[in-house]
């Protein structure tokens, strides 16, 4: 039998160890950094002879550089099935693109040119007759200029928002698309109701203020929520009054309008009025 050779157990420790260290190292070497993603909005300035590459001018009127490959998802939104798809000088666009501009989604649209609402009587109208004014071309459904111009109109949501309504994919709206695509537009879903009745709704504890969570019912916005709550609490008193709620349902449906009127210090209020007293409104 031949020798058997001991190794130090010293020795075996160290081994150990740097085995264990390197394979630390390994586990937790960071990733390549992807980049953040950014949002591009815009208008086609140019676009290059291969047609990958575009030149984007944004609303502050400066250009950004963004350009397609293979990975590239590209959308076209509110065109007709038999429109070519090509991106053209002058269509809007909706890109995520990494840092380099390479764009991850687009979503190329027709020119909308300049929004026109239709004015106070669209408050009052039920979905039949806000359908028939959209359709200024009568043909019985509604593109996403007519919806852009007369409805909603959104560079950075509104892609988004009429390509999902577009449930069969033909760039327009029917009846029961319009409906449905209507339902989640803040100025026409408000004007459902009286601003009492919402805040009724609201004022689940029936405290004659609402908190946050409150105000979410009438103003499902996500992320923005905080702040929407924060700019309507005017007097910083962190609920919301009937008042405040219907000056902020009337800033949606019928367009914020600047005050110019200098602000004087008011008592802050009370949470809940005088025992007896009624509901604050206008």
């Amino acid at each position: 039998i031949g020798a058997v050779r001991v190794i130090p157990f010293a020795m075996i420790q160290s081994v150990s160890c740097l085995a264990f260290f390197l394979a630390f190292a390994v586990a937790k070497s960071p990733a390549e950094p992807k980049g953040k993603k950014t949002v591009i909005v815009g208008t086609i300035q140019a676009i290059d002879p291969s047609g990958q590459r575009f030149e984007i001018r944004l609303e502050d009127r400066s250009i950004q550089s963004i350009h397609l490959d293979s990975s590239s998802k590209v959308y076209f939104v509110g065109f007709l099935e038999t429109t070519e798809k090509k991106p053209k000088n002058g269509y809007g666009v909706k890109a995520t693109c990494d840092p380099s501009g390479l764009v991850t989604t687009v979503s190329f649209t027709p020119p909308v040119g300049q929004p026109s609402m239709l004015g106070e009587r669209r408050l009052s109208m039920p979905e039949q007759e806000l359908f028939r004014q959209v359709d200024r071309d009568r043909s019985q459904s509604i593109s996403y200029v007519e919806f852009s111009q007369y409805v909603y109109f959104s560079a950075k949501h509104g892609p988004d928002s009429f390509r999902k309504a577009d449930i069969d994919g033909d760039g327009v709206l029917n009846l029961t698309e319009f409906i449905s695509a209507l339902a989640k537009v803040s100025w026409w879903r408000l004007s459902r109701k009286t601003p009492d009745d919402w805040f009724l709704e609201a004022d689940k504890n029936h405290d004659r203020g609402l908190d946050v969570e409150e105000f979410k019912h009438i103003c499902p916005s996500g992320n923005h929520v905080d702040n929407i709550f924060k700019r309507s609490d005017e007097d910083d008193s962190g609920y919301l009054s009937a008042e405040e709620i219907t000056a902020y349902i009337r800033d949606v449906t019928h367009g914020k309008k600047k005050d110019t009127r200098q602000k004087k210090d008011t008592p802050r209020k009370s949470k809940v009025n005088e025992e007896g007293g009624s509901l604050p409104c206008r």
